[in-house]
């Protein structure tokens, strides 16, 4: 089976520059009216979102892998390196600490690429990862690396990543061009260097998450934007499918170096990725103002967190006496006395249920007449 990187003119990729024009003009609004926005917006405000969209892009990227880890480890992770005042933070988590380290330095370090950083990020991946890990960390394999697709007798090779012998010329050669002067679209090269690496495969594991790192760190290089307000990982996340299928597509022939389709999805889930910025605002916003509504010498210090809680969406699930007390530490009377209190002030809605299964949610209408 042959792959793209046998193409004899590989790595001189190609795509319809009219067709990505036509795309890219819509981006190219929608980030205008994003970049309008948010340049007016609170200081503070700016900070917050910037750090849960780091927060966003990291969880999303490992999950797109198939790996989960805790948001609130990782947010208090990326807000204690950006000096974010928080008034609870998690316990510390050095493995957040680290996929953190990756994001803030793919988008707030702006100094050219090297291999020596990529194989940090690696370092950074890997070195506090529970459970099994890559042979070489922070290193590039020594051997065949293959992707397959189902298990067992069902698995079938779809790809296999450039010959171990070559990785390192062709590494040198990917840095050259994601430093050098060439496309004149930002978002357009990190289409290009995030498939080119892939098709490298340069590493045992990690190449996917590392892959999204480097294209983060063309678009904040290439826009000049060290403040992230928007999430591509959770939008690939969503559409995982398709992203695997065009990858699969492309990467698994080499009659053609055409990445138009590659190119043209990536901008429309850019496009996709602004507009949530532009939601996530009007929501913190609201949350914003809905806290600030709320008198302190009314409700007490466990009653203001739940409501933040709740209104922020942080919270998942049917409240209830029990969780409410394990949450804020104090005894069950204390918490059935909150959210009667909550009840009367109209803030909790039943869900209905009786007996051990009584809960509460927020009542949904609160948010949208702030």
């Amino acid at each position: 089976m042959t792959y793209i990187w046998n193409n004899p003119d590989w790595p001189s990729y190609t795509y319809d520059a009219e067709e990505v024009e036509r795309h890219y003009s819509t981006y190219v609004a929608q980030k205008k009216a994003t970049d309008i926005l948010f340049g007016i917006i609170d200081p503070d405000m700016r900070n917050r979102m910037h750090a849960r969209s780091l927060t966003e892009e990291v969880l999303s990227s490992l999950e797109i892998e198939g790996e989960k880890i805790s948001y609130d480890s990782v947010y208090s992770s990326i807000c204690k390196q950006l000096d974010i005042h928080l008034e609870t933070r998690a316990k510390t988590d050095r493995y957040a600490e680290d996929i953190s380290r990756i994001a803030l330095d793919a988008t707030g370090n702006l100094e050219e690429m090297s291999t020596a950083r990529i194989k940090r990020w690696h370092s950074l991946l890997f070195s506090a990862m529970a459970g099994i890990k890559p042979r070489g960390i922070g290193c590039y394999r020594q051997g065949p690396v293959y992707i397959g697709k189902g298990n067992g007798k069902d698995l079938e090779i779809i790809y296999e990543g450039l010959t171990a012998q070559r990785v390192d010329a062709e590494m040198e050669r990917l840095v050259v061009f994601i430093n050098g002067e060439n496309e004149k679209s930002p978002l357009v090269k990190s289409a290009i260097v995030s498939f080119w690496f892939l098709c490298i495969h340069p590493f045992e594991d990690g190449n996917g998450r590392i892959s999204r790192a480097i294209s983060d760190y063309v678009l904040s290089k290439g826009y000049h934007e060290t403040q992230r307000v928007f999430s591509m990982s959770s939008l690939i996340l969503k559409y995982r499918v398709d992203y695997y299928r065009l990858l699969q597509q492309i990467s698994s022939q080499s009659e053609s170096l055409d990445l138009t389709s590659w190119i043209v999805w990536n901008i429309d889930i850019a496009v996709q990725a602004k507009l949530e910025a532009i939601r996530v605002y009007q929501k913190s916003a609201r949350l914003t103002r809905f806290m600030k509504n709320l008198d302190p010498s009314v409700y007490n210090s466990r009653e203001l967190s739940m409501l933040f809680k709740l209104a922020d969406g942080s919270f998942d699930g049917k409240l209830s006496t029990d969780k409410w007390a394990k949450m804020n530490k104090c005894s069950p009377a204390a918490a059935s006395r909150d959210i009667q209190h909550l009840l009367q002030e109209g803030f909790l809605i039943p869900s209905g249920d009786t007996g051990p299964k009584t809960g509460y949610f927020l009542d949904p209408a609160l948010l949208e007449r702030v």
